[in-house]
């Protein structure tokens, strides 16, 4: 059973649907907060198959009730007749749907009981709670989305679906927008999305709200501090606000100038802590702050929301040293319009001096990720890599690996390093029950002499679950570093990250496994497709891909030579080119636009 939307347009007021049902399925419109449904008005025909084909449509302005739709997400899906919908019955034949109702009780919890929770390792999954607390909310929201599709070429122009009706002179308007979403099972819908506007004449101040304040207090509290400690030119500050440990640039750039001496001239000070992963008090934000305003020059990895409200000011450089090469994934301002996009105005992005880069021609998509000009961006290389192709450091790298994993040698290793799905930290998770088949992959692991390794990223914190019967071939070594499991490596296997960029350099096979890719594409954005700029095969099925790593079908796929233009990671080292041109001053050639 299932619903297949084939289009979507509009006429004037009307959102015209056509789709396909298999056994008379109604889709309809459902909105979680009021608990309501609207139902379309429908003609249906059958179709050759014997399916049918269904045109339907409904106005905006009227949901039935002389009311035009309420503000919010309405989801796109189909209303469940089972009378009683009890957990038993749900558990049987929508298990989606007790998890979806397990983490909404969760979600409604409060802030510190899931603060307690979390201090102990405890997710969402697996907390306890009251069945009969799950019960009802299955019995409140009878609405299934996990049986309705839609088609590729329909998902593709979703930007081209939304309306903006403006009302009363063009001092209101109702926004109407189709957006993707995944819900907590990795399931992807589509929801209707409706937005009320009045008319802001200033759109620079955002409207007043307590969190509003509080950023009015910090700025003006910086203000004061900064004021307060006179600059000399000399205080060097290393800060991240997404993790408690400085990144591989950062700690590369940091190492390089106590290597050099800088030490001695410069003050250096670090402060690393997670903004996203527990509560925050003022006191932590107050010690940021006072950081930075006594900083000449700050180097940050990654977001830094703090910077959404601090300006910095033109006596201290603020330098980006993000870890990307360039991977498929929109993010920063790429993504504008997007859920998790940055504000147009009020961005970390828009403070930077300066931002780090792999090379020259990768000037043009990080002035798009960050919204600022090409010549703030230094074609330094990535510091990470400043040692990554040096003679004897892949013999060391194994060695040591080895020696804690001794059946890395004993077969072909793959390694599998994809991005997270979801807007950000605090939503990441990768859907790992959708996309592999542990079984199958263990048996072709078992026939093919392979090693199989998950090396997760960093901000999913559910781990793959290995049975122990699979344990001797599918190991998940997310706590490794990357790139040194890239010399034990003999095939890579990524998605949309940039970690391939890496790999490439080491002149070993990629392979993309992409069951998503569509709904990927248009929920979280993609600067180049992967079907367009992977170097390597691409897979869109996990038989495709257990087939593609069974056959060595990888072995003969050249990448195209524009993905290996890494001349800068082989050059002299990209952190001696940061620190001279940032902090020295001094003009490195092929490192500015035009120089």
């Amino acid at each position: 059973m299932t619903i297949t939307v084939e289009d979507i347009a509009w006429n004037r007021v009307f959102m015209n649907v056509r789709y396909r049902a298999t056994s008379g399925e109604h889709l309809m419109l459902y909105r979680l907060r009021s608990q309501r449904f609207v139902p379309f008005m429908e003609e249906r025909a059958i179709a050759d198959d014997g399916s049918e084909t269904v045109q339907a449509h409904v106005s905006i302005v009227e949901t039935g009730n002389r009311q035009p739709f309420d503000d919010g997400e309405w989801l796109l899906c189909e209303r469940i007749d089972q009378e009683p919908l009890t957990v038993e019955w749900a558990s049987q034949h929508m298990p989606w749907l007790v998890d979806q109702v397990r983490h909404r009780v969760w979600s409604s919890l409060p802030k510190r009981v899931r603060r307690r929770a979390a201090a102990q390792d405890i997710t969402w999954r697996e907390y306890p709670i009251d069945e009969q607390a799950v019960a009802a909310r299955i019995d409140e929201h009878p609405y299934n989305t996990h049986n309705i599709e839609y088609d590729s070429q329909l998902l593709c122009r979703l930007g081209d679906l939304s309306r903006v009706f403006r009302y009363v002179n063009g001092k209101y308007a109702c926004a109407v927008s189709l957006l993707p979403r995944t819900d907590v099972t990795g399931y992807s819908n589509l929801v209707l999305a409706v937005d009320y506007y009045l008319k802001n004449k200033n759109p620079r101040i955002r409207r007043f709200s307590l969190r509003f304040m509080e950023k009015q207090v910090f700025a003006l509290f910086y203000r004061i501090v900064h004021r307060l400690f006179p600059h000399k030119g000399n205080r060097v500050l290393f800060l991240k606000e997404n993790g408690d440990e400085p990144t591989e640039n950062m700690a590369v750039v940091r190492d390089r100038m106590i290597e050099r001496g800088l030490d001695k001239d410069y003050v250096i000070a670090e402060r690393y802590r997670n903004t996203f992963g527990r509560h925050q008090n003022p006191f932590s934000w107050t010690r940021d702050i006072v950081a930075i305003a006594r900083a000449d020059y700050i180097f940050i990895d990654d977001y830094c929301p703090v910077f959404n409200f601090i300006d910095p000011g033109d006596d201290t450089v603020l330098t980006q040293v993000w870890h990307a090469g360039v991977g498929f994934k929109s993010v920063g301002y790429a993504r504008f319009g997007i859920k998790g996009s940055p504000d147009p105005y009020q961005s970390a992005h828009r403070r930077y001096d300066y931002a780090l880069v792999g090379n020259e021609h990768l000037r043009t998509i990080y002035a798009e990720v960050f919204g600022i000009e090409e010549e703030a961006l230094l074609a330094t290389g990535m510091p990470r890599l400043d040692h990554f192709l040096d003679e004897g450091h892949d013999r060391e790298a194994r060695s040591e690996l080895l020696g804690r994993y001794p059946w890395m040698e004993q077969g072909r290793v793959v390694v599998f390093a994809p991005t997270f799905r979801g807007a950000g930290q605090r939503t990441a998770h990768y859907p790992y029950e959708d996309y592999f088949d542990m079984e199958a992959l263990y048996e072709m692991c078992y026939d093919t002499n392979t090693y199989f390794v998950f090396e997760m990223h960093h901000f999913i914190e559910e781990r793959p679950e290995i049975p122990e019967r699979f344990q001797d071939r599918i190991f998940d070594l997310s706590d490794e570093n990357l790139n040194q499991l890239f010399f034990v490596a003999d095939v890579l296997v990524t998605d949309y990250s940039s970690c391939f960029y890496d790999y490439l350099l080491l002149g070993k096979p990629v392979v993309f496994y992409v069951p998503d890719k569509v709904m990927y594409e248009v929920t979280r954005g993609v600067q180049r497709t992967v079907d367009e700029m992977a170097p390597g095969v691409v897979c869109d099925t996990f038989a495709d891909f257990i087939q593609v790593l069974a056959t060595d079908a990888y072995v003969d796929v050249e990448p195209d030579p524009s993905m290996l233009d890494r001349c800068l990671e082989r050059s002299g080292l990209a952190s001696d080119r940061a620190i001279d041109t940032i902090l020295l001053g001094r003009d490195v050639p092929g490192v500015r636009k035009g120089k």
